[in-house]
């Protein structure tokens, strides 16, 4: 098999080796052809190319060709173009130029033609002004507005507010305003056409003519504001009482019971000319927390007294000048600035942020100068609007004050007429005697804080009005519309001034903060300082009523006069009118007004400031407030409703102050202050009385101790105390003042002195702690609004016991001790020193009788020597001479029923014996329950 395969190897190479040969010569032949084919095509392409260039270089020599004669076709054509072009621009030269010398003539005709409507509203709103003005003015206007009713209205000869004091608008017409509005807008539009041509010869008498116009027009709408928002009268209504059933008099007489058996909004049956402190307070503490505190203050509510045409006419006028639309120039803002009188940048005019003093006279009408400066705010339609609701809104308080004012010193001349020509004292108190017939009525004064809060009440009634006219009229074109919504949807039943101001509202339109427009910021800083300068007015009259109050009803410019340094009280003058007849019952009414003033400043302080806010939304940040790059909600109104917080504060500390200093300066002698019979001193009751009129004012108390270093709490803020300390420090003073008077008692000659003395501080203990001591049957009973009440007042704090009952059982120790001068004749006879006459055992002897008699005559001269000096002396309360009287009696009458009953069995005497024993120990019974009952 080896060999087989060897021998087939060998003979297969050959074989292999032709092939191979056979196949290299096809490869070779196949490559020739392939190179063959390829340099026919590159020929081929070469002549191709050859071509190509020689039509492409045909093609150029033609392209230049066109060119030379498309130039000279050109070279031809262009004149004619040239001379056609020229042509058309001296038609459309010619076309502007006929236009613009119609507009001209049109803007040369602008005053002519303008002027007569601009005059026409000028006439019209001079005649409606005079007119109104000769019907009594906004004073009458205000008083027909806000009147409590028809009669009162007609009885000042007022009617409707829209009629009253000559208003309307007299011959003057709805389309007579939108004409001068309408020539408003074509003045300003030819002022400034020629303002950019001052260098035509006629340019600058046309702008002086314009300038003439639009300043007449400015001053006529000016005048058709103040007119309008004038004669509209004050921004408030009379408040419809609900829920009260029953005559007028008896929801006027309404209890604090009554208000809290019923819900919130029923504190609107009682009137507030007869409300109580305590319901007052109750009725707006509830309100603040339900949230409705509108609808619960006042007698009246907030209106908006403007028709329907007299709001779209002054819209259309505040459109027609808003931003700086009221100022003709090449930069009105420079105007603006200037008319305020402050360099550019320096926020808005007014004198907010400077310090609120009094620098009016009390009484005069007004608190401070800052309010009656004129508005100077840059824009005089705002001016216009701000010095006529500024008119209304201080006439509507000032005459609502006033009313008030004469109801309360017509209810005191009743009074005075039905006790005799005296004053009365109506608001209780306790016993012990009463003050002078001059000194004046403390339930005056307690009238003259009630309406010191009524009007503090009807003061943000008037500001609630008076920010709904603001919205509606004056910065509706300036705010937004929800809030402008929400303004017209408090001012129930004017559907058809709320689709006015909204339709008009939604068409407005207003420029960017940095364009100089309504929404600019100086404008904003104009309606703030506007209307800051309307409701300034309400609160400055306010505080001017309310510290005139404090001033003259509460005393607090007349304080008590102290004793001097030696004791001796002030000299007394001689007219009793005079501020010297006014003691502790005074200044304790004095105080609990105080306290009742500021109890009503505390809970409507706050809303009061909100309503005299008037920022908006851009505002917030601005720094755009009545000083450049302060607060921006600093206005004049804003630094007086916290002055009148402060004020208030202050002038209730005075007051309380002033209580402390009436029982210090009370006088030592006198029948009125130390009484003949040692009975209860005035000082006493009027002390009690005023604790417990000052004790349900613990919120209005706290108020002042957190802001005020006091004598007796030198402390402030959280550290303060409570309204106990300040009832421990009158009752020490009074107790000093009651010790000075003790004193006085023993110098007084006579026999009685020293009685006289401990009687007198007995009563007087005896009395603080029958009022004023807590005990399981007396407690102090608390309202539901967190106060107290003061007529269940008891003091639990231990001291008031451990220090006046200390004086009073010291006193009684030293009273009694009078009476045990009896027991020194009440002794026995030794029986060895008993002899009889004749042997017997019935008549004693001469000497041994004498003993007995000297006993019984002993006993019989102190006896009635006693019995003469504390018989006409007075304990008035029947708890207290019970007791004197068995503690009087255990001192000899058990030891003397013993001794009479010995001897009188005995004949000591032979012919006298009913001289000594004519005091049975029944007649001393019958005696001794006799004493103290004078009255």
């Amino acid at each position: 098999m080896a060999a087989v395969a060897a021998a087939t190897s060998a003979s297969s190479v050959p074989a292999a080796s032709a092939t191979n040969t056979n196949t290299n010569a096809n490869n070779s032949n196949i490559s020739n052809l392939m190179v063959t084919e390829s340099q026919l095509r590159i020929d081929a392409l070469s002549a191709s190319l050859r071509r190509l260039s020689a039509t492409t270089s045909d093609l150029s020599t033609l392209t230049h060709s066109f060119a030379r004669r498309a130039r000279h076709l050109d070279s031809l054509t262009s004149p004619a173009s040239e001379t056609s072009a020229m042509l058309t621009q001296s038609a459309t030269n010619l076309s502007t130029t006929l236009s613009r010398m119609r507009e001209a003539r049109e803007k040369f005709d602008t005053v002519p033609d303008c002027e007569p409507a601009i005059e026409r509203l000028c006439g019209g709103a001079q005649e409606a002004a005079a007119r109104f003005e000769a019907g009594g003015g906004a004073r009458a206007a205000a008083a027909a507005a806000s009147s409590a009713n028809g009669d009162a209205a007609a009885a000042m000869g007022t009617g409707p507010a829209s009629t009253a004091a000559g208003g309307g608008s007299g011959s003057l017409t709805e389309q007579d305003v939108y004409a001068a509005v309408d020539s408003m807008d074509i003045v300003r539009d030819a002022y400034a056409y020629f303002l950019p041509r001052t260098g035509w010869a006629s340019a600058p008498a046309a702008l002086g003519g314009l300038e003439r116009s639009h300043v007449l027009g400015v001053d006529a709408m000016c005048l058709l504001i103040g007119h309008h928002l004038k004669v509209a009268g004050a921004a408030v209504k009379p408040k419809k009482l609900s829920g009260g059933g029953g005559s007028k008099k008896k929801r006027e007489k309404a209890t604090i019971a009554d208000l809290q058996s019923t819900n919130a909004n029923a504190s609107a049956v009682v009137s507030t000319s007869r409300e109580t402190a305590a319901a007052t307070r109750l009725r707006l503490s509830a309100a603040l927390q339900n949230r409705d505190l509108m609808a619960s203050v006042g007698e009246c509510d907030e209106s908006l007294p403007l028709d329907s045409r007299p709001v779209r006419e002054l819209r259309a006028v505040f459109e027609c000048l808003g931003g700086e639309a009221a100022h003709l120039g090449p930069n009105p803002m420079d105007m603006v600035l200037k008319s305020r009188g402050m360099p550019k940048g320096g926020g808005a005019g007014g004198a907010a942020g400077a310090k609120v003093v009094r620098t009016e006279k009390v009484g005069s009408g007004g608190y401070c100068s800052l309010v009656n400066q004129p508005l100077r705010t840059g824009y005089p339609q705002l001016d216009a609007y701000g010095e006529a609701r500024r008119t209304v809104a201080h006439a509507s308080i000032d005459g609502y004050y006033r009313n008030a004012r004469a109801e309360r010193k017509k209810a005191a001349r009743a009074r005075q007429a039905g006790s005799g020509g005296g004053a009365t004292d109506d608001d209780g108190g306790g016993g012990g005697g009463g003050g002078a017939a001059s000194s004046p009525s403390p339930s005056d004064v307690d009238a003259a804080a009630r309406d010191a809060v009524r009007c503090l009440e009807h003061a943000m009634v008037v500001v609630a009005g008076e920010k709904s006219v603001y919205r509606c009229v004056v910065a509706s074109h300036a705010t937004a519309t929800g809030a402008l919504e929400h303004a017209m949807v408090v001012v129930a039943g004017e559907k058809s001034v709320y689709r006015c101001v909204v339709a008009s509202h939604a068409t407005a339109t207003a420029t960017s903060a940095t364009g100089g427009g309504v929404g600019s910021r100086e404008y904003r800083d104009g309606l703030k300082v506007a209307y800051s300068h309307v409701v300034a007015s309400v609160v400055d009259r306010a505080m001017d009523i309310i510290e005139t109050v404090f001033l003259k009803d509460a005393r607090t410019a007349t304080p008590p006069v102290l004793p001097t340094k030696d004791g001796a009280a002030a000299a007394a003058s001689s007219d009793p009118n005079s501020d010297d007849a006014a003691g502790v019952r005074v200044y304790g009414s004095a105080a609990a007004a105080g306290l009742r003033i500021l109890d009503g400043v505390r809970m409507l302080g706050p809303s009061l400031a909100k309503l005299c806010d008037v920022s908006h939304d851009k505002d917030k940040g601005s720094g755009g407030g009545g000083g450049g790059g302060g607060d921006a909600t600093t206005s004049i109104a804003s630094d007086l409703c916290i002055a009148i917080h402060r004020t208030t504060v202050k002038n209730a500390a005075r007051t309380l102050e002033n209580l402390a200093k009436a029982i210090q300066a009370d006088p030592l002698d006198g029948e009125t202050h130390r009484p003949r019979d040692a009975r209860v001193a005035t000082v006493s009751s009027d002390v009690v009385r005023a604790i417990r009129l000052v004790a349900p004012f613990t919120s209005a108390y706290k108020s002042v101790t957190k802001r005020r270093a006091l004598p007796w709490d030198p402390k402030m803020g959280d550290e303060s105390n409570d309204l106990d300390s300040y009832v421990r420090f009158l009752i020490m003073r009074m107790l000093n003042s009651l010790q000075g008077k003790a004193l006085n008692y023993a110098k007084d000659p006579g026999a009685d002195a020293s009685a006289k003395s401990t009687l007198f501080m007995m009563n007087n203990t005896f009395y603080l702690l029958e009022q004023l001591g807590a005990t399981s049957r007396h407690k102090t009973k608390e309202l539901p609004d967190g106060e107290i009440d003061g007529d269940t007042f008891r003091i639990d704090s231990p001291w008031f016991r451990e220090k006046v009952g200390k004086i009073f059982e010291a006193e009684k120790t030293k009273y009694v001790k009078h009476w045990e001068v009896l027991n020194s004749h009440l002794t026995s006879v030794d029986k060895s020193e008993l002899t009889y006459q004749g042997g017997s055992d019935k008549l004693l002897s001469l000497e041994s009788g004498r003993l007995i008699k000297a006993r019984f005559s002993g006993f019989i001269e102190d006896f009635e020597k006693l019995y003469s000096v504390h018989q006409p002396l007075a304990v008035v309360d029947p708890k207290l001479r019970t007791m004197l009287q068995r503690d009087v009696m255990n001192v000899f009458y058990p030891r003397y029923t013993r001794f009479f009953e010995k001897y009188s069995r005995v004949q000591f005497s032979k012919k006298n014996m009913d001289q000594y024993l004519k005091y049975p120990p029944a007649r001393v019974e019958t005696m001794l329950s006799e004493l103290f009952a004078a009255q």
